[in-house]
């Protein structure tokens, strides 16, 4: 299971998949949300003070919970980890901890980032209490009477949370970050610069027309937005000459 969760936080030289590629490789790349990530929102403070501490992303799917934690991971220089809160138990939670703790000693840190936190299992909540606020976790050894809880020392680490159901986080768990980040959908300005520089990645040839076109139809979404276009291109290269313009946006 170990593999499972220790994804690199840099992607490696091999063929990288589209989404991947669209992905800013950067914050300074990310266009949008400047409440949280900009020069005065909290996010860019703590990182100009080098002070990143455990906190919550929230907002709709597809407006960069993942990639904003991916590229803090990339930022401070600390090992990308992601779980999901659906599946994981406190099993897994120990080995993710495990790991964390071999990488601490070879002298990586860890960006523990936890997809859907608010539907983790009450078990697994209570030991990611006793992991960020003391740095331990017991370890059952032996079955039955005779079982021993053995306590697993922790290094520091940093949790990122996401959701898009803050409402659902229980008061224990949300007092335990920092910080919690409001990302909302996009407006239509920051999704036609986000759409040039996809077309420019993709090699699409495309108009201003078109691709105010696919940002009006985006719902507030980079995802769907990038989806879009690459599907407008398919129906242009069919049925068209290839360039993404109004028309064929529409079509």
């Amino acid at each position: 299971m170990a593999d499972l969760f220790d994804m690199p936080s840099q992607p490696d030289n091999g063929p990288r998949p589209l989404a991947d590629r669209l992905r800013p490789k950067s914050l300074s790349e990310v266009i949008g949300q400047g409440d949280v990530l900009g020069p005065e929102g909290p996010l860019g403070a703590m990182l100009a003070a080098g002070s990143l501490s455990s906190l919550i992303l929230w907002g709709p799917p597809g407006v960069g919970k993942t990639t904003i934690a991916r590229l803090l991971a990339t930022e401070t220089d600390l090992s990308f980890v992601q779980i999901s809160a659906i599946f994981t138990g406190v099993p897994d939670l120990r080995k993710v901890f495990e790991s964390a703790k071999i990488r601490r000693q070879n002298g990586q840190g860890t960006l523990l980032f936890v997809d859907e936190i608010h539907r983790m299992s009450r078990s697994a909540e209570e030991m990611l209490y006793l992991a960020m606020e003391d740095f331990r976790v017991d370890v059952i050894v032996g079955k039955g009477p005779g079982a021993t809880a053995i306590p697993l020392e922790l290094p520091p680490f940093t949790v990122v949370g996401a959701t898009t159901r803050a409402g659902l986080l229980p008061a224990p768990l949300r007092d335990r970050f920092g910080f919690t980040g409001h990302l909302d959908y996009y407006d239509v300005a920051d999704l036609v610069t986000i759409l040039h520089r996809s077309a420019g990645l993709l090699d699409v040839t495309a108009d201003g027309e078109g691709i105010v076109e696919i940002a009006g139809r985006s719902r507030g979404t980079p995802r769907i937005a990038n989806r879009l276009l690459r599907r407008v291109r398919d129906w242009a290269q069919v049925h068209g000459d290839g360039r993404v313009d109004a028309a064929a946006a529409r079509a």
